[in-house]
């Protein structure tokens, strides 16, 4: 069965049966879907949505009484021919009116009531109007009372300005001055200028001290720079200082919503399924006065927001379409999602993450059990570019995944995150609560808890992550559950920026992994930033095997540390070949003898470097005391690395930049080691993917 769209041609009072009868509006459309399921219709329907700009009003909310009978879908596409420009589903609309206000600053005023906190001209995200324009000025020290709940400045880095109560904000990164975790967006509740003081309407999770970046935003007479806005919420006046000119031939619009499209079921027992969108824009959502970081890694419900936003959905398919200018996240999975499909989209320009699948937080919910909690698995991520992402929010991701497992992460290509490409979020045992739901926490069972389990990640091409914060990594997991496998991703041409991060990081609680097969390469440090290890595991039982490491300007190849009261024993680290990759081989901050289950028949080529342990001699806890490569392989009567080579691997490069592929010649000494050849050329997106990737 089909049915037509057209926002051009249509009219809602049409049946929709035909191209000439389409009726104009996708909400009209789904009412007509709604209706033929009600009458019993047992067979595909297919939505053709003509090209053009839909405009919504409220988000398009599809639930049960919209999904495919058992065994059909109900798919909604594109129907575009000729020159016909593509359809594009917007949250926002145009803002008209515009007069004069200073110079090449307009103005104004909106209907009472709106709320402008993210804008769009031309299809390009405008910024609030800030101090500084670009990157962040630093915190003085501690604010008066509480260090949550403000800071001191420098007078010379703010220009003084009128403080109108509710407006101006502050994004900042708490963390005592040294963490770069998270950001917050808040707003100021009052600024003592002489004193050099900000206090906020609300406090920080976290202490905020000396060195702590921020930037001050939402201030009109700091708009002064093409792409900039002010929007004065006493006032309902709108500023704006456009990219180009005349204003009224530029297309700038105000998102109305967070969420544009819904695939939500009324409860897990009632789920939206069967649902296809395809070759669809969408395009436009709205961000929010203020924004609070996860708490203990959990998405406050407030920011669980995406262009397009599933619950209780299962069995829903997203294919060919082109999320762009969201205010929060991309694509969001949030609570009971099962057996979803997202492949080949392409997601740009995000306020949040790209992709944010959030499962159950130990203890939510009204459950009877951490197995009956586990309802967010079983999903395909897969064939996806994801770009351009965390524009509104710092510690932003590609793809994350916080309390759900047993899903595919494929053929996905990920880069310009502030943070992680691919990131595994958790709870880590020393943090849980004494019981869940009426169940003890024990060191036996704590991993029943953490549903990140079972992941596979694989055959993805990230790069150029890691942009703006510290102590992170291009894939980094924390807190997750166990059975995780990362095999056969590419990671390259990435930097850390300042401070210090990894490439795949095994942060705490991190447990019975496997990371095999995978390319690490051309990873440097920038500024003051140091690359300390290409990969870094903390955490129990994790395997990291087989793994290519060339040209990466690290501290070592290898890593490990106990933290946090979390142990970290029995790793392995087996056949990796190691090029250039590390000014040591290993490095171990608080050596204890169970560190190491296994590690040998690897292959290391560091040039004329001398090769070097740390961390492995009485005091030495944090790895300042470099030792020579013998005597660590005589330690614990020569357990470690009796079989590894320091020679030549015989390396073959062909090509160059991000699509270089190594090889090893077969007459590579790493053979005789058990090397398995890593095939890099299905690394990345597939050769079907839909959109131009330049």
């Amino acid at each position: 069965m089909e049915l037509f769209v057209s926002i051009k041609d249509g009219d809602d009072a049409n049946t929709g049966a035909t191209g000439e009868a389409a009726v104009r509006t996708l909400e009209r459309a789904k009412e007509l879907v709604r209706m033929k399921l009600a009458e019993g219709v047992n067979q595909d329907i297919t939505v053709w949505i003509s090209g053009g700009r839909y405009e919504l009003s409220v988000p398009l909310r599809i639930d049960e009484r919209d999904s495919a009978p058992d065994g059909y879908s109900v798919t909604y596409r594109s129907r575009v021919s000729g020159d016909e420009s593509g359809v594009t589903i917007s949250g926002g609309t145009a803002i008209t009116g515009w007069e004069p206000y200073d110079g090449n600053i307009f103005r104004v005023r909106l209907d009472a009531g709106s709320a402008i906190h993210t804008l769009y001209e031309n299809g390009e995200r405008a910024l609030v109007a800030r101090s500084p324009k670009q990157g962040y000025h630093v915190v003085a020290g501690k604010g008066d009372g509480d260090s949550r709940s403000g800071f001191r400045f420098l007078k010379d880095d703010i220009p003084t300005f009128e403080h109108l109560a509710g407006g101006a904000q502050v994004h900042i990164w708490p963390g005592e001055g040294e963490w770069n975790w998270f950001t917050e967006t808040k707003t100021i509740d009052r600024i003592r200028w002489e004193e050099g003081l900000i206090s906020f309407k609300e406090p920080a999770p976290w202490g905020i001290d000396q060195g702590s970046r921020y930037r001050i935003q939402g201030v009109l007479s700091l708009l002064t720079e093409p792409g900039e806005f002010y929007f004065d919420a006493a006032g309902g006046e709108l500023y704006y200082y456009p990219r180009q000119l005349p204003i009224e031939d530029q297309v700038i619009v105000a998102p109305t919503m967070k969420r544009v499209i819904e695939l939500a079921g009324s409860s897990p027992d009632n789920p939206v399924k069967g649902i296809v969108l395809e070759g669809l824009t969408v395009e436009c959502s709205d961000y929010a006065q203020e924004y609070r970081m996860p708490e203990s890694n959990c998405e406050r419900a407030e920011s669980r927001h995406g262009l397009l936003y599933l619950e209780n959905a299962c069995g829903n398919s997203v294919r060919g379409c082109h999320f762009r200018n969201s205010g929060f996240s991309g694509i969001v999975l949030n609570g009971y999602c099962q057996g979803n499909e997202i492949s080949g989209n392409l997601i740009e320009h995000t306020g949040y993450n790209g992709i944010y699948v959030i499962g159950i937080a130990p203890g939510e919910g009204e459950y009877l059990s951490a197995e009956q909690a586990d309802v967010s698995k079983g999903n395909l991520i897969s064939n996806n570019l994801i770009r351009f992402g965390g524009e509104l929010v710092g510690h932003s991701s590609g793809i994350q995944l916080y309390q759900s497992g047993s899903n595919e992460v494929s053929h996905n290509e990920i880069h310009g995150m502030p943070r992680y490409g691919i990131s595994l979020k958790g709870l880590r045992q020393g943090a849980m609560e004494p019981s869940y739901y009426g169940t003890e926490v024990t060191w036996e069972n704590h991993w029943d808890f953490t549903h990140t389990r079972n992941n596979l990640i694989t055959r993805n091409n990230i790069w150029d992550v890691m942009k703006d914060s510290q102590d992170g990594g291009m894939l980094e997991s924390w807190g997750a559950g166990t059975g995780n496998r990362i095999i056969a991703n590419r990671f390259h041409h990435s930097g850390i920026y300042f401070s210090f991060g990894f490439c795949i990081y095994l942060d705490d609680a991190s447990d019975y992994y496997q990371v095999s097969h995978n390319v690490i390469h051309d990873l440097y440090s920038a500024g003051s930033g140091v690359l300390w290890f290409v990969i870094f595991s903390k955490g129990i039982g994790n395997r990291i095997e087989n793994n290519l490491l060339v040209r990466n300007d690290a501290r070592a190849a290898f890593g490990t540390q106990e933290m946090a009261g979390e142990a970290n024993r029995d790793i392995t680290i087996l056949r990796n070949v190691a090029v250039n990759s590390g000014d040591q081989l290993y490095h171990f901050i608080n050596w204890k003898d169970d560190r190491l289950q296994e590690a040998d028949f690897n292959l290391y080529a560091n040039g004329a470097k001398e090769l070097t342990v740390s961390g492995i001699y009485g005091d030495d806890k944090r790895g300042l005391v470099p030792i020579p490569w013998e005597a660590w392989r005589n330690m614990m009567d020569g357990k470690f690395d009796a079989h590894t080579l320091n020679c030549d691997p015989m390396l073959i490069t062909e090509g160059e930049g991000g699509s270089v592929q190594f090889s090893l010649d077969p007459a590579s000494p790493a053979y005789g080691l058990g090397w398995e050849t890593i095939d890099m050329r299905g690394m990345g997106l597939k050769e079907s993917f839909p959109f131009p990737q330049g």
